[in-house]
C-alpha cells in the first residue's frame, strides 16, 4: 500500500495526470497542471506566436506558426514520456509528441512539488524534429 502511496505522488503518476487532461481539454487541461511562473511562460509562448511582427522570426527558427499550432493541437497529439530525472522535491522530464505524423518533437520540462503536489514549473520551446504544416487555404479535391 505504500508503495501506491509513492507512485501517486510521483512525477511521472503526475505526468501521466497531465496527458490525460491535455487530451480530453487541451491547453485548458495543461493550465491546471502548472505553476503560476510555467502558466506565465506558455502565455508568453501564446503572444510570440501570435505577433505579427514575429512571423518572419518564428518562419526562420521554427516554420512559421508552429508553435501556434502546436498549443492549438494539444488534445490530438499522441503524447509520451521520454525521460524524467527524479529529485526529492525538483525533477526534469522530456515528453514526446506527434501529431499525425506531420508534427513531432519533444518538449522539456521541469516540475516541482507544490503543496505536496507535483506541478510543470517550466517548459522549454518544442523542439520540432518533423514539421510539416498545412500551408494557407489549399484545398485537396
Amino acid at each position: 500500500m505504500a508503495f501506491t502511496l509513492f507512485e501517486r505522488w510521483s512525477p511521472e503518476y503526475a505526468l501521466n495526470n497531465t496527458i490525460e487532461d491535455i487530451k480530453e481539454s487541451g491547453l485548458d487541461g495543461l493550465k491546471k497542471h502548472l505553476t503560476a511562473n510555467a502558466l506565465k511562460n506558455v502565455q508568453n509562448m501564446q503572444a510570440l506566436s501570435e505577433m505579427p511582427g514575429v512571423s518572419l522570426f518564428a518562419t526562420a527558427l521554427m516554420g512559421g506558426n508552429a508553435v501556434n499550432v502546436f498549443l492549438e493541437k494539444l488534445s490530438e497529439c499522441d503524447w509520451t514520456i521520454k525521460d524524467v530525472m527524479k529529485g526529492s522535491t525538483s525533477s526534469k522530464a522530456i515528453l514526446g509528441f506527434d501529431y499525425q505524423d506531420m508534427m513531432t518533437g519533444t518538449i522539456e520540462l521541469t516540475m516541482i512539488k507544490e503543496d505536496k503536489i507535483w506541478k510543470i514549473d517550466g517548459l522549454d520551446m518544442p523542439k520540432f524534429e518533423k514539421l510539416a504544416l498545412p500551408q494557407g487555404n489549399t484545398e485537396q479535391s
